[in-house]
């Protein structure tokens, strides 16, 4: 009998993307989630519950007769939510989830952390033992979370912690929506900062395979940083997707120091789509070292930041006129430019 898994927040970008990984390898999916799933293809294989995690009767409604939960719901830095609603949901929907899987004894919970934890990283490259050094109220929820895990394991669940990096492939768009339109309309492409740090994302295949590796290895309470080996530094990445896309947009660097006392306040103003989390960290080198997960889970990163790139570049280009005006808070949507609007005019 194939085990039972529920994962929070699989209507997601990612969710989705576990999903169908899970479904491929002959697991039985339930999804929690506020948002309906929209994917045709998936939604009669799947039992799904629509609910949140905040509330503690459907938490526990939805973990029952579960063998593993992924634990995926969170509210992203891109909804600039006040600090309450990521301590809301970020971290007391994750009491609740944890509790309910105390109380139901769950074998395994899979924790979907984040990089944002990190903050500014205050080494290079970054282990699991590097300390954090969060920007933002979304990394100090997430480390929150954490601590709530360490407090679980302790009463006797087993639950592994990932990190990944910021996810990038077919199907994500946010912020990275904005960077596509830019350079499909031929603007240039401001950086903060000359560009010349290296830089890692993920990939969503990639964080798939680690998180099926996490249910199908023994890798009790154990924490794990994720990310590609392939990349190269920001400016290099984006001129190379320009260049393969036939785009005539030019990288421009701006002094960092003076662009990001800009943003800040405009931030405050709540007329960008940025965050700290953001702002403060993209000229930033950030790679993870993964030899961790290499060892344990004989995880090996497939996709390069190009391939990533490129691949959510083309997706974006194919569905282009249902993407632009379809506003959300999830890497699913598109995200309101605001005085970027008025930047891209004149670039």
């Amino acid at each position: 009998m194939s085990q039972r898994i529920l994962i929070t927040g699989g209507s997601g970008f990612f969710g989705t993307a576990l999903t169908r990984g899970l479904l491929e390898k002959g697991y039985k999916v339930k999804i929690l989630d506020r948002e309906v799933l929209g994917c045709a293809d998936i939604m009669s294989h799947v039992e799904f519950v629509q609910g949140d995690i905040r509330d503690q009767e459907r938490a526990r409604a939805a973990v029952n007769g579960a063998d593993i939960v992924f634990h995926n719901a969170a509210i992203l830095p891109i909804s600039r939510s006040h600090k309450r609603i990521f301590w809301e949901v970020n971290v007391e929907g994750t009491r609740a989830i944890l509790e309910a899987a105390l109380l139901r004894q769950v074998k395994k919970v899979i924790f979907i952390s984040s990089s944002a934890p990190y903050g500014i990283p205050v080494a290079i490259p970054i282990t699991e033992l590097t300390p954090f050094n969060p920007v933002c109220d979304y990394g100090r929820s997430k480390i929150a979370a954490e601590m709530l895990c360490h407090e679980y394991r302790a009463k006797g669940l087993d639950i592994v912690i990932l990190r990944p990096r910021t996810l990038v492939g077919k199907g994500r768009l946010g912020l990275f929506q904005v960077l596509f339109s830019w350079i499909a309309d031929h603007k240039h492409i401001y950086l903060i900062g000359p560009g010349n740090n290296l830089f890692s994302f993920l990939s969503e295949k990639d964080f798939v395979k680690a998180c099926i590796a996490t249910i199908e290895i023994d890798c009790r309470n154990n924490d794990f940083n994720l990310g590609t080996d392939k990349f190269c530094t920001v400016k290099e990445d984006l001129e190379n997707l320009i260049r393969f896309v036939g785009s005539s947009s030019q990288v421009v660097a701006l002094p960092a120091s003076a662009v990001k006392l800009a943003l800040r306040m405009l931030d405050m103003l709540n007329v960008v789509p940025f965050t700290p989390w953001h702002y403060k960290t993209c000229d930033q080198v950030f790679y993870f070292d993964i030899t961790k997960a290499q060892k344990i889970l004989g995880w090996f990163p497939e996709v390069s930041n190009f391939e990533m790139l490129k691949d959510g570049y083309n997706d974006y280009v194919f569905r282009r006129s249902n993407i632009d005006s379809d506003f959300g808070i999830t890497h699913t949507k598109s995200v309101r430019q605001k005085i970027l609007k008025i930047i891209k005019h004149v670039s």
